[in-house]
């Protein structure tokens, strides 16, 4: 028996295995990287960041604006202490309702 060839063989074959792990971890992108190009971000990932940035500029603008309005200091805190009370109500409605949809969602599966 020619043990050179066998040994062959089964070097060949755990190459190969091992080849085909690391071409399996490889992505679109790191094929394009190779050759020097890159995918295109999508119209929508450029779009979010931007929404965001302007939702948060608006809560601060909004917030400094109460702050800064005439009205004494126990009227202001009331009118806070009430728009935040609102907005945990919200927070927790949108919750609940998030919660029982993805439950649902369970359910059906």
């Amino acid at each position: 028996m020619d043990f050179t060839k066998s040994l062959a063989a089964v070097s060949s074959a755990i190459g190969a295995r091992e080849l085909i792990n690391a071409a399996s971890d490889l992505t679109l992108n790191d094929a394009l990287g190779v050759v020097g190009l890159e995918r295109k971000p999508s119209s929508l990932s450029q779009l979010l960041p931007a929404i965001g940035l302007i939702t948060v500029s608006a809560a601060v603008g909004a917030g400094i604006a109460l702050l800064l309005a005439p009205s004494s200091g126990s009227r202001l805190r009331a009118r806070l202490s009430t728009g935040i009370d609102d907005a945990k109500h919200r927070l927790s409605d949108s919750i609940n309702q998030f919660e029982t949809a993805r439950s649902n969602r369970h359910a059906v599966s």
